[in-house]
């Protein structure tokens, strides 16, 4: 605004000046006419005067001669003569009456003189008649010149108000409106501003840098605060601070630095407790005064939340269990130091691959597949799973995977959670082997026999395909051990077990009940003569003689037959009839296999 009342001020002066000039030059220029046309206009007056004086002279002189040669009276006649020789002595000085006044002193030396005197006569016609008026126009020059004058400087005068100071004018308006346009957006820009200040979620208060004083808070401020702002207004801004020491820290960094930027600072609420706040201050103007504008940020939450994610990082860090972080294209981002120990691999080595590089291969694609809809369905699973570890060694974790989402619900990570159970496994193989195997010859002991038999009745009512029980008890076996004793007989017992092994498929079950007493389950049977073939395979298997460390034993088979469905519909009673068939080829002379409720077979 000072810019623009000067720039306006220097254009006023350089308008008027010039405009003044040449009204000036105009004006000289008339004035000079003007003194010209009055010289010769004066000329002609003294002219006119000189001219007009010696005509009356020269007609008073006419006249006084006139009335000299008509008079009688001697005094008039003498007072005439006088008169006349002063006439004629005002006329000797003039230029161009020496022939009237020779006339007039002749006449006047006359006496008596009379009216048709020769030089009187003359005289009276050298006298003339009056010089004319002076004529009308001997002003109209200078007349018309200052008229002139003053028209040229009155329309030089109205063209500078018009073309000149006019726009000028029109400026200064525009810029004074302008100015109050400006003026009237300053303060609402500033009302604004307060507004703001006012309704801004972060606390603002100014205080004056000259004593301290807060001037302005905002309602943030206060409840930061928790006080009301007639206490907060017209306080001291240093009575915030939790301690005097961070004050002069806050001070010493504001005069170095002009301004601060995210300074941790504590502060005190009104109730006395410390809390932890971001303080950010600019020195500025308000109303006029050097104040300090300063933004105060309540981070205690903040900080508590850092102090948990803080302990929740010495969790993890220090957690026995592996934790993996992956993202939504299920790449590793975080893995903690447990990973490393249970997995082998560097963290450096897994940022950023798929955790498929810890598959161990033992699970099918149905497997991951159900575990993924599982996961998107539900957010989560839960199970057991078997990796393969960085030096190909395989191991079992029980593992926890949770889907983090956003507030769309879109998933943006997952978290998986696992422990090393690989020795849990190998106890609970061990304990269920322990609970399911024969110690002696590892085949099936009676209780897993008695589930497979129930799986293998489920199996063939659900695909409508029979399948043969058979049970074996061996012939001489009591001899053996009573003659070569109880390790002898444990020998033949395993070396038994690998021959019923060796005669059936991958798919039968063979497993030892107790003592010599053993079972098979032929799934899958085409017929009765198939049941029939593996029996008489069964018996010649055994008709070789076994090594027993060194000493020969032979032994030989007796076989009972059951056929589902067509014997029995139920486990157990299979079984039953195949041990009664068993026992029937025993009575008969062994060595045989025998259907159940059908005579005795012989290889």
């Amino acid at each position: 605004m000072v810019q623009f009342g000067e720039h306006i001020a220097r254009q006023l002066t350089a308008r008027y000046l010039a405009v003044m000039a040449i009204v000036g030059l105009i004006a000289l220029g008339a004035l000079g006419h003007l003194g010209h046309a009055l010289g010769d206009v004066a000329a002609r007056i003294n002219t006119r005067q000189d001219s007009d004086r010696r005509q009356g002279l020269e007609a008073y002189a006419a006249l006084a001669a006139t009335r000299l040669a008509v008079s009688a009276d001697g005094a008039e006649q003498a007072a005439l003569r006088a008169g006349l020789l002063r006439t004629l002595d005002a006329l000797k000085a003039m230029p161009g009456t020496a022939v009237f006044v020779a006339r007039g002193r002749a006449v006047a030396g006359r006496a008596p003189l009379r009216p048709d005197d020769g030089d009187l006569l003359v005289l009276q016609r050298l006298a003339g008649p009056p010089p004319p008026l002076l004529p009308r126009d001997t002003f109209a020059q200078p007349l018309a010149i200052q008229a002139v004058a003053v028209t040229v400087i009155l329309l030089l005068l109205a063209f500078a108000a018009w073309g000149v100071f006019l726009p000028l004018v029109e400026r200064i308006r525009a810029g004074i409106a302008e100015s109050e346009r400006a003026a009237r957006s300053l303060r609402e820009s500033e009302q604004r501003l307060w507004r703001i200040l006012e309704e801004c979620p972060v606390g603002v208060s100014v205080s004056r840098r000259g004593d301290g004083a807060v001037v302005f808070a905002n309602t943030r401020f206060c409840e930061i605060l928790l006080t009301d702002r007639d206490a907060v207004v017209g306080g001291q801004a240093r009575n915030h601070f939790v301690d005097d020491t961070q004050r002069r820290q806050v001070i010493a960094a504001l005069k170095a630095e002009g301004r601060i930027d995210d300074h941790e600072v504590e502060f005190r609420r009104r109730d006395g407790s410390p809390f932890a706040s971001l303080l950010t201050i600019r020195p500025t103007r308000f109303h006029g005064e050097e104040v300090n504008l300063a933004w105060v940020y309540d981070i205690s939450k903040l900080k508590a939340a850092e102090e948990r994610l803080r302990l929740t990082a010495q969790v993890v860090d220090t957690a026995s269990e592996a934790v993996v972080i992956t993202d939504s294209a299920n790449r590793i981002q975080f893995v903690n130091p447990a990973f490393g120990v249970i997995t082998e691999y560097a963290p450096e080595e897994v940022l950023g691959q798929d955790p498929s590089i810890l598959s161990s291969g033992r699970h099918d694609g149905d497997f991951y597949r159900a575990m993924w809809r599982t996961l998107r369905e539900t957010g989560r699973w839960r199970g057991e799973i078997w990796n393969r570890r960085k030096s190909g060694e395989f191991f079992a974790e029980q593992l926890s995977i949770v889907a983090i989402k956003d507030a769309a619900g879109a998933t943006t990570h997952h978290i998986a959670v696992f422990s090393d159970i690989t020795h849990r496994k190998e106890d609970e193989e061990r304990v269920w082997r322990q609970a399911n195997y024969d110690l002696l010859t590892g085949l099936p002991n009676r209780s897993l026999f008695v589930d497979r038999l129930s799986q293998a009745v489920r199996q063939s009512r659900r695909e409508e395909r029979p399948f043969a029980l058979m049970f074996l008890d061996l012939d001489g076996f009591k001899r053996v051990n009573d003659t070569l004793g109880h390790a002898a007989g444990d020998l033949l017992l395993q070396q038994t077990a690998e021959r019923l092994t060796q005669c059936v498929r991958a798919s039968d079950t063979v497993a030892r009940l107790a003592g010599d007493e053993f079972t098979i389950i032929m799934q899958g049977l085409g017929d009765r003569e198939d049941a029939a073939r593996l029996a008489s395979k069964i018996l010649d298997s055994l008709s070789p003689p076994f090594d027993l460390d060194g000493s020969r034993a032979e032994v030989r088979g007796s076989i009972g037959v059951a056929l589902f469905p067509d014997d029995a519909a139920e486990g157990p009673a299979l079984l039953e009839l195949a041990d009664r068939a068993m026992y029937s080829v025993k009575r008969h002379g062994k060595n045989a296999y025998e259907f159940a409720a059908a005579p005795l077979l012989t290889p």
